[in-house]
């Protein structure tokens, strides 16, 4: 139901279908697991549960509690209470048998297994177990081509809910996966161990951390087999208005809560509003554009540079289909982390950008290319700095202020802007003019112009005064380009050029945080 090429639908695809080919196997090798454990169980269990209670009468009854409590389902509210309710159960049932321990622990564990691997839908899909994932989605255009009456093309579980509250419902999903696999599958499991691996039973100390188990008890492999949640959500649902859920989800670092933020710079879905993640320019079909404003003044806000800090320890990625493997690799490395995965993709939408339906993945590399998006992954695994955590390889050019290339037909080096990314999209025409080039001789080129000024020119307003130095007339400044073997030129409105001033201090940021000294911007200030 997406419009047509809409490049939102491609990273959907991705983060899917990786989720589903990282974790199958994962289930499919626990079930195997248990299925193995379950026939040691019914071999052994019951005699060395009778060798345990001869040798330790204490230890044996402690377990013995433990195992009718935790998978029989006879716990409660404090320890006295779940003997009470252990013995008012064998008072109308009979004493329970060790052969019945051992048979509540099998059935679970095989339980489970089939749930893991032979579980089958009733869509028709092959048995091939449960769903490795969940999804929860903030409202927009993901859940209007989502579910479409009378389809739904998530085959997991999937919901809805209000625009700002994805992030939150998917973190709760997150922690009722954490309860349901501590209780069917990694308790269980840990109790057969102590049977099949141990001459002794349980701990008191044990016991406690058993009936009062949380996530931060089991082991990363167990983490591993956790089902995931992703959250997905536009920039609108996630940056603006659910921001502050995001932060505090961030915040919690939960080990299987994954979010995704299809970045496409602007409210798609209600008819193209401004969005914090909108660029300077704006460019939406409810964007002003006059003699009072050209624009949006306020910087673009980059959601995934923000939560690389005063967010805890999540796994942060600007990635998109510019870059496959990298995107790949970093939803890869994102579920293997132990804590929360936030990723920024930027994704086209063709209406509100003005780009031709299969345009997707080429508009998505000159984001990158221009600075107007760079790639970047934080893996909080590798380090306490960010010079050892973050890596911003995979944009060109990486220690200046712009791409650096060669003309195809003059062989001369050329710049790749964010100027020249916008001259691609039909949402920026309103700042470019085309110009011939004898007008062009009369302007200034951008090149020279942003050498004259700074992102504090722009706070200050100076570029607004003649007398100084960044002045910038409007659509007084000019870029070239080749099209179709033509060299082309163009006029700036102002806002365009701020705009570059402004992401070109972005990048430098981030430059700096990955520990990149940026030559140009040395000169820069050498210069002023």
């Amino acid at each position: 139901g997406a419009c047509a090429g809409c490049g939102e639908k491609s990273v959907l695809r991705s983060i899917a279908a990786v989720t589903e080919a990282y974790m199958r196997p994962v289930f499919h090798a626990k079930s195997d697991r248990f299925v193995v454990k379950a026939g040691e169980l019914e071999k052994t269990g019951a005699a060395k549960l009778a060798a345990l209670k001869e040798a330790n009468a204490a230890e044996y009854a402690l377990l013995r509690q433990a195992i009718a409590h935790l998978v029989m389902g006879l716990g409660g509210e404090d320890e006295d209470d779940t003997r009470s309710r252990i013995a008012a159960y064998e008072a109308e049932h009979g004493v329970i048998t060790d052969a019945q321990l051992v048979e509540a622990i099998a059935a679970v564990l095989l339980t489970e297994a089939f749930n893991h691997k032979s579980l089958q839908p009733v869509d028709g899909r092959l048995a091939n177990g449960m769903s490795v994932m969940a999804m929860a989605a903030h409202t927009g255009c993901n859940t209007v081509y989502g579910s479409t009456s009378p389809n739904n093309p998530h085959p997991y579980p999937w919901m809805n809910s209000l625009f700002q509250d994805g992030i939150t419902v998917g973190w709760l999903m997150g922690e009722s996966f954490i309860v349901d696999h501590a209780r069917r599958s990694v308790v269980p499991e840990r109790l057969a161990d102590v049977l099949l691996t141990r001459d002794g039973g349980i701990s008191p100390e044990e016991y406690y951390h058993f009936s009062h188990f949380t996530d931060a008890l089991m082991t990363d492999k167990e983490i591993v087999e956790l089902p995931k949640v992703w959250v997905v959500g536009g920039d609108g649902g996630m940056g603006d208005i659910g921001y502050q859920n995001m932060s505090k989800v961030m915040l919690q670092n939960r080990p299987n809560v994954k979010a995704l933020m299809l970045d496409t710079q602007v409210y798609s879905n209600t008819g193209g509003q401004n969005s914090d993640s909108t660029p300077m320019l704006g460019g939406g079909d409810m964007n002003t554009f006059g003699s009072a404003t050209q624009g949006k003044n306020t910087e673009k806000k980059t959601v995934a540079e923000t939560f690389l800090a005063g967010h805890g320890s999540p796994f942060v990625a600007q990635v998109s289909m510019a870059n496959a493997p990298k995107l790949y690799r970093a939803i890869l490395d994102g579920l293997e982390y132990r804590g929360t995965m936030f990723l920024q993709c930027f994704t086209t939408c063709q209406p509100e950008h003005g780009v031709a339906d299969d345009m997707a993945l080429f508009q998505a590399q000159r984001v990158r290319d221009s600075r107007g998006a760079p790639e970047f992954v934080f893996n909080p695994r590798l380090g306490e700095t960010y010079q050892e955590a973050l890596d911003v390889k995979g944009n060109p050019s990486i220690d200046l202020d712009w791409y650096e290339t060669k003309s195809k037909t003059t062989g001369e080096t050329t710049r790749y802007t964010v100027a020249h990314w916008c001259t691609t999209e039909a949402r920026f025409r309103n700042h470019l003019k085309k110009i011939k080039p004898e007008a062009a001789a009369k302007l200034l080129p951008l090149d020279n112009m942003l050498v004259r000024i700074t992102q504090q020119d722009v706070v200050y307003r100076r570029y607004l005064d003649p007398t100084h130095r960044s002045f910038i007339p409007d659509f007084g400044v000019y870029i070239q380009f080749e099209e179709n073997g033509k060299t082309e030129y163009r006029a700036l409105s102002r806002q365009l050029v701020m705009f570059c001033v402004e992401r070109r201090k972005a990048w430098r940021m981030l430059q700096s945080k990955a520990g990149i000294v940026n030559r140009e911007y040395i000169a820069q200030k050498a210069i002023l």
